[in-house]
């Protein structure tokens, strides 16, 4: 099986690497330069309200609903 190589995948693995060689692998250091580099951004930054979460209504009858299995016959013998 052949692998394929996707330059766009290798040139962020590339920038990440040297990412974390330049902080030294630390995530709050990276973090808080992310954080500082973001506060500088002439644009800011978009806040989305939170999404509303339905709640989906139940597929399950009510039990006062619901009839009894009908029982099954005997079966005949032969």
């Amino acid at each position: 099986m052949t692998t394929r190589r996707d330059p766009i995948v290798e040139e962020v693995r590339k920038h990440r690497e040297a990412i974390a060689r330049e902080h030294g692998g630390r995530l709050d250091a990276i973090l808080a330069t992310f954080r500082r580099e973001e506060a500088t951004w002439p644009a800011g930054t978009v806040a989305r309200p939170p999404k509303q979460v339905v709640k989906r209504a139940s597929r399950r009858k009510t039990t006062a609903a619901r009839r009894p299995n009908k029982r099954m016959e005997p079966t005949a013998r032969t």
